[in-house]
């Protein structure tokens, strides 16, 4: 019963804390835009997102201590009412910017995490810290609740929106994110029905999992399934604003919008309060794959991991992907003496931690053989065992760069995301090298809305671009109502001295090395893909020489 009290608790939380400390219209105009007091809700907020940031970076460094850090993260968030707080305030900063709340954070958190040399300690300490004095957020922020009620109260900003909850016993049986496979076998595939239809079509379903949100999208949440290293590949979408229960394994009840191989969507959902009349689905559920492995924890120094005497080749394979766009994508192996490949190739082979690799991502590697023709591969299952037959594969070998090669010119590589008619993205990424050893990295985006959309009179695009010398972005568009075409708008905003795309490189092997002028350095997987110069392999694809 502890566990049923506690969800009523949470899902009454929510109420309490839109029904408490109501002030006068004036009071709340004036508190809503006191800067002292947003100062202190951001703060509280942004404290929030930190910690979660940390915590994904220590579960997905595989720390044995996860569990218990996003346990004490849940159990703090939920003392200090943190998950209303941060509805509100993402709502705020996305009324106010086109960028993703918080998106500047994402990367820079997780690697301080990331390059700790002691992840395993660094993660065990901030669990500790929850429960500390330093992160007592009524203390430390006494004005950051009562600054979000009157944002809600002044109408600045909708507010949180209460999860029912479903307080009868249930009863039936539930779905889990292993068996969306089978059950779109069994009832076929739709794609955003209503929730009206969706009743019809298949009644109310019970699903099970815990609660991840998209962390470059604040506001989008799903229920995963996962046993140790190991989660289910699809995910049910949630069609609600799931904060509250970010973290936690909770039982829904809900209608299904849509549904494929990949994924379904559950909508007009309600938190079941007691799920102990509930059996699992006797449906297939497909085997739980190995999540995927950081690169941190399969790489080591330069010059540690896979010696020269034990390589053979780095083989390269590239093909135009037409798929919703084009883009030229390409894979790179590496083929051992002792017979084995290894297929993720995103580090230079002298930083292959090649131990590590094959206990953690045994699925990564398999066999190879040469003949008369070329190469022929066999893959690895999850467990490291052979699958599947022999198959020549079209690679190629390339050679290393010789020590302290010099390039000259500006190299790129374009891709095209979208379509005609729904809209899409084209970007363009370059590197320009000069022959004392100066690099510059470049980067221009163009996304528009489709033809589609423009039947109704509504044309929205922006753009972004940088290089050494800084970045921008604009923005603007018109809107087609049944009145006829309203709003304009556009922007331009410059960001940065462009000093994080500029330095100084060295080649050398199977490596790039790139120091930049803010500091910041990184060492990439590099060879030239054609011998006269003209295409250059760097990070992870060819850039060609621009004519």
């Amino acid at each position: 019963m502890a566990l049923i009290s506690l969800r009523r608790t949470l899902a009454a939380s929510i109420c309490a804390w839109m029904a408490g400390g109501a002030l006068a219209a004036s009071d709340a105009a004036s508190l809503a835009t006191d800067p002292a007091a947003m100062t202190q809700l951001v703060e509280a907020v942004t404290l929030d997102v930190i910690s979660e940031l940390s915590v994904s970076a220590c579960e997905d460094m595989g720390v044995p201590s996860a569990a218990q850090m996003r346990d004490a993260w849940v159990a703090w968030r939920t003392r200090y009412q943190l998950p209303p707080l941060r509805v509100v305030v993402t709502r705020v900063m996305e009324r106010k910017s086109s960028d993703p709340p918080w998106d500047k954070l994402v990367d820079r958190v997780r690697k301080r995490v990331l390059t700790n040399a002691t992840p395993d300690q660094a993660c065990l300490a901030m669990a500790r810290e929850w429960d500390g004095p330093g992160m007592d957020i009524a203390a430390k922020y006494p004005q950051a609740v009562p600054v979000a009620r009157a944002l809600v109260q002044a109408k600045l900003v909708t507010p949180p929106t209460p999860l029912p909850v479903a307080v009868e016993p249930a009863r039936g049986q539930l779905l889990l994110p292993s068996q969306v496979i089978a059950l779109t076998a069994q009832r076929g595939s739709w794609l955003a029905i209503s929730d009206e239809a969706a009743l019809r079509k298949m009644g109310q379903v019970y699903v099970k999992g815990r609660v991840a949100r998209d962390l470059r999208h604040p506001e989008r949440f799903h229920l995963v399934e996962e046993r140790g290293d190991r989660r289910a590949e699809q995910l049910i979408y949630l069609k609600f604003n799931a904060e509250p229960w970010v973290g936690r394994e909770i039982v829904l009840r809900g209608v299904v919008t849509s549904l494929n191989r990949l994924s379904m969507d559950l909508a007009d959902a309600a938190l079941v309060n007691d799920a102990s009349g509930l059996t699992v689905s006797p449906l297939p559920q497909t085997p739980l794959a190995r999540k995927e492995v950081l690169l941190q924890r399969v790489s080591t120094a330069p010059g540690q991991g896979l010696s020269e005497k034990d390589l053979v080749a780095v083989v390269l394979q590239g093909e135009a992907n037409y798929n919703y766009g084009s883009r030229w994508e390409e894979d790179v192996r590496f083929l051992l003496k002792d017979g084995t490949v290894y297929r993720r190739t995103e580090m230079p082979p002298d930083q292959l931690n090649v131990a590590a690799s094959r206990q953690l991502e045994p699925q990564r590697w398999g066999r190879w053989r040469s003949t008369g023709k070329g190469y022929e591969m066999q893959e690895q299952d999850d467990e490291g065992r052979p699958v599947g037959e022999w198959k020549l594969e079209k690679h190629v070998a390339v050679k290393p760069w010789p020590k302290d090669a010099r390039l000259e010119g500006s190299f790129s590589r374009s891709s095209f995301n979208g379509s005609m008619v729904t809209g899409g993205t084209s970007a363009t990424r370059g590197i320009r090298f000069t022959k004392d050893g100066r690099f510059e990295r470049s980067y221009s985006a163009l996304s528009s809305t489709g033809s589609l959309q423009a039947i109704t009179g509504t044309v929205i695009a922006g753009s972004s671009q940088g290089d050494g010398s800084g970045s921008s972005s604009t923005g603007g568009g018109t809107v087609g109502t049944g009145l006829g075409t309203v709003g304009a708008t556009s922007g331009t905003r410059t960001k940065d001295d462009g000093a994080s795309r500029r330095g100084r490189y060295q080649l050398g092997g199977y490596a790039i090395t790139l120091v930049y002028d803010d500091g910041h350095e990184e060492r990439l997987l590099s060879f030239p893909v054609e011998g006269n110069g003209r295409s250059v392999y760097v990070g992870g694809g060819s850039y060609d020489l621009s004519k």
